[in-house]
């Protein structure tokens, strides 16, 4: 789980920590509104209203919650080439994987790494490969993702039609073993 998923979960699991002790113990906000009177913070508002409010954001963020889970789009962990009855053929996301790896290889590209989005709607590859020399390949980079894309097309000829998007990303290759960088 990334950092920002563990940030935004924890605190939605804190308003509703907060949430579920208003709704067991309602007074807790009139003793924490004396405990602040004590130090000369005065509050005034009614601690029934708050409640109230509170529930409602709660609700209200649940609900939006629940349709961005419902929208999100389902990565699929292989495509299917033919489903029978007796059985279903399909082509996992590892093999296309070592398939456009191995299509870039002879294109002077090292260190190639693929990144797959199968959804039901689209296929998008995004790919990042060292070159070492950039600037000849960064010229040829229509012909290698055209080239790319034609030879997918043609992997999964015959399945149902969804749109492919390939994104080709090149970085110089250093040849240098040094990582600090030299002072003179």
């Amino acid at each position: 789980m990334k950092k920002s998923q563990k940030i935004v979960l924890s605190i939605f699991s804190l308003g509703y920590l907060v949430g579920l002790c208003l709704l067991i113990w309602p007074k807790i906000i009139d003793e924490v509104f004396k405990f602040l009177a004590e130090f000369n913070i005065h509050l005034d508002f009614k601690s029934d209203l708050f409640i109230y409010y509170y529930g409602l954001v709660l609700l209200a963020l649940t609900v939006l919650v629940f349709l961005l889970i419902l929208i999100w789009p389902v990565e699929l962990p292989d495509i299917p080439l033919k489903q029978t009855k007796e059985g279903r053929l399909a082509l996992s996301n590892h093999g296309i994987n070592q398939f456009i790896q191995t299509k870039l290889s002879g294109e002077d590209l090292s260190n190639i790494k693929v990144r797959l989005k199968n959804t039901r709607r689209q296929r998008k590859f995004y790919i990042v490969a060292d070159s070492v020399y950039k600037q000849a390949t960064v010229k040829e980079l229509p012909r290698i993702s055209y080239d790319l894309t034609k030879s997918l097309n043609d992997l999964l000829a015959g399945i149902n039609r969804i749109p492919i998007k390939v994104d080709i990303k090149v970085n110089q290759k250093s040849n240098s073993k040094r990582k600090v960088t030299r002072v003179i």
